[in-house]
């Protein structure tokens, strides 16, 4: 196993993650994947150049695990990981055009406010791969 820190910035995303993770087969999947029930959001960072190369090497579907997608959808990745000594999980979808300096995060709680983090704070997430 190994810890593989990503560093970036905090911005707003389009509150797609919430709209997924609201999805009764989402959330079924993640109850079984994760040692938590997600808080319905997501917590978007835009990676640093030097992170953005690290999450093309690790974060690949075989160090992932796997949310099945319902017809019509696309597949997800989750890698645990920490936020500040908080379990988290980072959430790829395997979508076309998807950032590559982009990660989203979901845990049990609204990241945001437990750490009141805005905009534009730099923040690193281990994921343990």
């Amino acid at each position: 196993m190994q810890v593989i820190p990503f560093v970036g910035t905090i911005y707003t995303g389009q509150e797609v993650g919430k709209f997924f993770i609201e999805m009764p087969w989402v959330m079924q999947q993640l109850k079984k994947l994760v040692e938590f029930t997600p808080y319905l959001g997501t917590l978007n960072l835009h990676l640093t150049v030097d992170s953005t190369e690290q999450r093309r090497v690790y974060l690949t579907p075989q160090n992932g695990l796997l949310i099945k997608p319902q017809k019509g959808y696309m597949p997800g990745y989750l890698y645990k990981a920490k936020i500040f000594d908080t379990p988290c999980c980072v959430v790829l979808p395997d979508v076309p055009n998807y950032p590559p300096n982009s990660l989203e995060i979901i845990a049990a709680e609204n990241l945001r406010n437990k750490f009141a983090l805005k905009n534009n704070d730099t923040v690193t997430v281990l994921v343990t791969i």
